[in-house]
């Protein structure tokens, strides 16, 4: 994770947001995790769907991350 999220910023000259809303170009894994510590899931019949969109820092985290915004509520498998 850490790996993948260092590389973005630096292959895009951008800063990710780490602690107290602070800029960081080499967030940890520890503080990618506690901005999705909220995010919660809910199954009605047989479609999940966000109990809150996701905010404009989780958004920025998972387009670092690669993974589409999607995965919550459209996982695979």
């Amino acid at each position: 994770m850490e790996r993948q999220l260092r590389a973005h910023i630096e292959t895009t000259g951008t800063s990710l947001t780490g602690w107290d809303q602070k800029a960081t170009e080499r967030p940890t894994a520890f503080m990618m995790t506690t901005k999705f510590a909220g995010v919660l899931v809910l199954k009605v019949g047989p479609q999940r769907q966000l109990a809150r969109p996701l905010s404009a820092v989780q958004q920025q985290y998972l387009m670092a991350l690669e993974v589409a915004s999607t995965y919550f509520t459209l996982p695979s498998g």
